[in-house]
């Protein structure tokens, strides 16, 4: 068994909602660290994971942060005479001076190799651009109890493949507000479970089909429904593109336009294994007064709760986006939804957990429910 830090973006607890699912033995040692003992394919899980960062693989523990401490785990990890480091800080927010930086580049200079160092950025940790592409020997460093945790970044998230899903497919919308690809993976990975044979997704509001790219990714089968033939022409066109792109893929795949309150029209009863979706959040521009765009929503998400419950097996997820209002310093909260969960059937496990720009008028906040 090796141990592994896991790092986690802007999403921690989506991020560690994923890595639990793939590594139940996984444990939080701040907001952004977890801690996991495996063997396991850095490459292949971070291709797998889509909320976490980085991966590095512990080298040490050390008592304090100084020339005399990193410069050995430094000189262990070089690959030739010649190294460029940097230095990750998930314990503070304070980056690494540039002067211990410059008295551990002069310390490896004297014993014969050469060295560059490149400063973390203000948040106190290198990007994983810096580190793919300029070859970088990233030492982590967080804290556990009374010593630090000393790893060495062994993976970074694939950046080119995740901009190309989201940018250079056929169609998009911006304009609905779509989750990024990188998001729309957490999610699926949230509502992995076990299924003899493929398990099977469903995506009701598919949009323009980037939960259901990604489902495809990590192999499930998927079902996909919206009520507008033209998105779901959109959808068919993403979906050619990306059996295009990634030719090993089993494309086994499904779309209906279908109303998202009578999907049981169209799908056989608890066949499915998950249900991953960001529903219709509301106008987006908000030009009715709020308290009846709220009601209008109540009753969307409740019919498609109540049909939902009937094609999903027992024991399956929902993982789904609901919005929430701010507006002029005020909360608006879809609340009659949750608070309907348990009587339609459902026992809420996770959630609220926002994603959202800072500004955003209309947030989401994600919930995971797990059918009785």
């Amino acid at each position: 068994m090796t141990s592994y830090l896991f790092l986690f973006g802007k999403t921690p607890e989506l991020s560690w909602l994923e890595l639990r699912s793939l590594y139940s033995q996984a444990r939080l040692i701040s907001p952004l660290v977890a801690f996991v003992e495996a063997v396991l394919d850095p490459i292949a899980v971070m291709r797998q994971l889509g909320g976490t960062v980085k991966i590095a693989k512990v080298v040490g523990t050390v008592t304090e942060i100084s020339v005399k401490t990193l410069v050995p785990l430094l000189t262990k990890e070089k690959r030739s005479n010649h190294i460029t480091f940097g230095v990750s800080r998930y314990d503070t927010n304070e980056p690494i001076s540039k002067g211990l930086l410059a008295d551990i580049k002069n310390q490896l200079e004297l014993t014969g190799i050469g060295a560059r160092f490149v400063e973390a950025r203000a948040d106190s940790r290198l990007g994983s651009v810096i580190i793919a592409k300029q070859d970088v020997v990233d030492l982590v460093i967080t804290r556990e109890k009374k010593t630090y945790l000393i790893a060495r970044t062994i993976a970074v998230q694939l950046f080119e493949e995740w901009n190309r899903r989201d940018y250079g497919r056929p169609n998009a919308d911006p304009k609905s507000g779509m989750l990024p690809p990188k998001v729309a993976r957490m999610l699926v990975n949230i509502a992995l479970r076990q299924a003899q044979g493929k398990p099977i997704l469903l995506d009701p509001f598919c949009g323009m089909g980037t939960i259901l790219a990604e489902a495809l990714l990590t192999g499930w089968a998927v079902l996909g429904s919206d009520q507008s033939s033209d998105v779901i022409k959109k959808v068919e066109e993403n979906l050619r593109w990306l059996s295009r792109e990634y030719p090993s893929i089993e494309s086994s795949l499904d779309l209906y336009v279908s109303d998202a309150t009578h999907i049981s029209q169209n799908v056989k009863p608890e066949s499915i294994d998950a249900i991953v979706t960001e529903p219709y959040m509301g106008p987006a521009k908000l030009k009715s007064p709020i308290k009846n765009i709220i009601k209008g929503l109540e009753k969307l998400y409740i019919g498609c709760l109540k049909d939902w419950h009937g094609v999903l097996k027992t024991g399956g997820k929902i993982v789904m986006a609901i919005p929430k209002y701010s507006i002029n310093n005020k909360t608006y909260f879809v609340k009659k939804v949750i608070d309907s969960c348990e009587m339609l059937g459902y026992t809420t496990i996770a959630g609220p957990i926002e994603y959202s720009r800072p500004q955003a008028v209309v947030r989401r906040q994600f919930y995971i429910l797990q059918k009785k």
